[in-house]
């Protein structure tokens, strides 16, 4: 990134509370050289976005969302072939796990790190999803995908409400039937009851939580992690685990979790999957470890 780069702000009006076009302006106000180097490009869908944004050599896109919008952004990048430029994000989602594991913990962290212009390369899991080929943070079943079809479904009436609604009804949540392979051995027998099964790209999660200690983002490696039950599954979010090292793959890391680390997986469920924190209306899905496939600018 050269001290010259000028910056073009993606903003999903839809992220956080539907405010990010606002406050990011107003904060842009304390960052002057910034904004003297910014143009805003405002879209509401993938298809919108894709129709409008052209770049020039010189410009960085900055998603402004969560991590659902800096997957739109990825995405078409890597669909124009353009993956190679450098990419910033401003975090205004609701979970912002992405921007968490890069140090931008707040818009403010972000808009500073835009100014200092440090980058760093991280992994991306490619999918076999057609209308979701890249996962950043998460793809999962059991817990995460049930409740986040339900939140879904009404976040956009309240999202407190829609929030305390999913979590109440999926609480409970435990399944079988799902079928982990990760590198050509089935891992989860569909026979086995589970709370959540789930792969994961990045040591963060929802809200900043930590759930993998001493996982690196560029390490070429991504975790699997099947829970046992519900209250397995918050402890896990509450206490984080120290991430699995290949010698010893599937040791227990939490009573009733078990981990271990891959780079080809696929992952079969009789519900629907998650990924990065949206329903994706599919059972099945393969998925593979694109090692420091991002350049992202970071804290």
């Amino acid at each position: 990134m050269h001290e010259s780069s000028r910056f073009v702000f993606l903003i999903n009006a839809a992220a956080g509370t539907g405010k990010a076009p606002r406050r990011l302006v107003s904060m842009l106000a304390a960052h002057p050289g910034v904004l003297a180097r910014s143009r805003f490009l405002r879209t509401a869908t993938t298809a919108a976005l894709d129709a409008a944004l052209r770049l020039a050599d010189d410009e960085i896109p900055v998603a402004v969302g969560g991590d659902g919008s800096l997957n739109a952004l990825v995405t078409l990048m890597d669909r124009r072939g353009e993956l190679q430029r450098t990419l910033g994000l401003v975090p205004f989602g609701t979970g912002n796990a992405t921007a968490h594991t890069l140090g931008l913990a707040s818009p403010v962290v972000a808009l500073r790190a835009l100014e200092q212009g440090r980058t760093r390369s991280i992994d991306m899991m490619r999918t076999s999803i057609p209308h979701q080929p890249i996962a950043l943070v998460s793809c999962s079943t059991g817990f995460e995908s049930e409740f986040l079809q339900r939140y879904a479904a009404l976040r956009y009436r309240s999202r407190q409400w829609a929030g305390w609604s999913a979590l109440l009804l999926n609480l409970p949540t435990r399944i079988s039937g799902v079928t982990l392979v990760v590198d050509g051995t089935e891992w989860v027998h569909p026979t086995s009851l589970v709370h959540n099964v789930g792969l994961y790209n990045i040591p963060h999660y929802a809200f900043g939580c930590v759930m993998w200690r001493g996982m690196e983002p560029d390490d070429g490696l991504a975790i699997a992690a099947e829970v046992s039950t519900p209250l397995r599954y918050w402890n896990l979010m509450a206490r984080g685990v120290q991430a699995p090292d290949l010698a010893r793959a599937g040791a227990p890391a939490l009573p009733g979790v078990r981990t271990i680390r891959w780079k080809r997986a696929e992952l079969r469920s009789p519900t629907p999957l998650q990924v990065d924190g949206e329903p994706m209306g599919v059972n099945v899905a393969e998925l593979a470890v694109d090692s420091r496939a991002l350049t992202v600018i970071a804290a």
